[in-house]
């Protein structure tokens, strides 16, 4: 069952794997210097939008926030991911988007993705996200093409090569990001990452928290892969 907290933006990310030679790389854009995440190097996703929330739902169900994923990681990166693979998004933005896959017969592929974890921005933040995160196979996706009103550049990057470039001051990151490229770095396959998210059945519910020399507590994960 979904745990509940307080009211906040309701928003959502994709953590997109494709196999490498040597394991697998995930997919992260850096956002332009404007705005509230300017600079950072994170994972495609957004805000989940009025649009984004079928009949009979709200913006906080799941279902939502698979949507508002897959939206805008077709905007930001130009790659829809369908019921059948990822291909090419269309170029039409917000009504125009969904109008646009219901007049091609296109089915988003909502149950490929599987959610890794919840974050909750904490409470004294200027800005409050209610964030899920899912990881997503996306082998022989078409070229990215980013959204340069958004953003700057794009790497399908391994894991541990993202957290070296944070580690060398290359990259700015923040904490949801670290700790899932962290997450990302233990296993060897996607098949494993896929299994340890979805052995986590939805119930990984982070709300970070200072403690009193004001450093976050730790944070966990999903569970190791059985």
């Amino acid at each position: 069952m979904m745990l509940s907290v307080p009211a906040t933006d309701p928003a959502a990310t994709i953590l997109a794997l494709r196999h490498a030679s040597i394991g697998f790389e995930v997919l992260m854009v850096q956002r332009n210097s404007r705005g509230f995440f300017g600079g950072i190097v994170v994972f495609p996703g957004g805000k989940v939008d009025d649009i984004d929330v079928p009949g009979g739902h709200t913006p906080l169900d799941d279902l939502s926030h698979k949507y508002a994923a897959l939206r805008e990681f077709a905007e930001e990166t130009g790659i829809l991911i369908t019921d059948s693979g990822p291909i090419r998004a269309p170029k039409s933005r917000d009504d125009g988007f969904y109008r646009s896959l219901h007049q091609q017969g296109v089915t988003m592929g909502v149950d490929d993705l599987v959610l890794v974890s919840r974050w909750v921005t904490p409470e004294l933040a200027p800005r409050r996200f209610d964030t899920r995160f899912y990881v997503v196979r996306c082998d022989g996706a078409p070229e990215v093409v980013i959204d340069t009103d958004e953003l700057v550049g794009f790497e399908w990057i391994a894991p541990q090569s993202a957290l070296e470039r944070y580690e060398s001051g290359i990259w700015a990151l923040i904490g949801p990001t670290i700790a899932h490229l962290r997450w990302l770095s233990r296993w060897s396959s996607i098949e494993q990452a896929i299994r340890s998210a979805r052995g986590a059945d939805g119930r990984t519910l982070v709300v970070p928290r200072r403690g009193d020399d004001g450093s976050l507590l730790p944070i966990h994960m999903p569970a190791d892969a059985s």
